[in-house]
């Protein structure tokens, strides 16, 4: 079982780091998650987002009289 488990996510890529047997596993395993993002992001394409660009989920639905 790791000592310590860090994610990081921007809601398109997440990273995962776990570190087991350091004595500042949670430097480390921060350390590491961001170094990690920093090369996701710069090897990703940047105008590839997940969604619908700038749409925003809502619910226009309206309940029957019956309800």
């Amino acid at each position: 079982m790791p000592d310590v488990t860090v994610k990081l996510s921007d809601g398109v890529r997440e990273i995962t780091v776990e570190v087991t047997g350091a004595d500042d596993a949670l430097r480390r395993a921060e350390e590491t998650a961001v170094r990690l993002y920093g090369v996701a992001v710069a090897s990703s394409p940047t105008d590839r987002r997940a969604g619908f660009a700038g749409w925003s989920p809502s619910s226009n639905t309206e309940r029957s009289p019956e309800e």
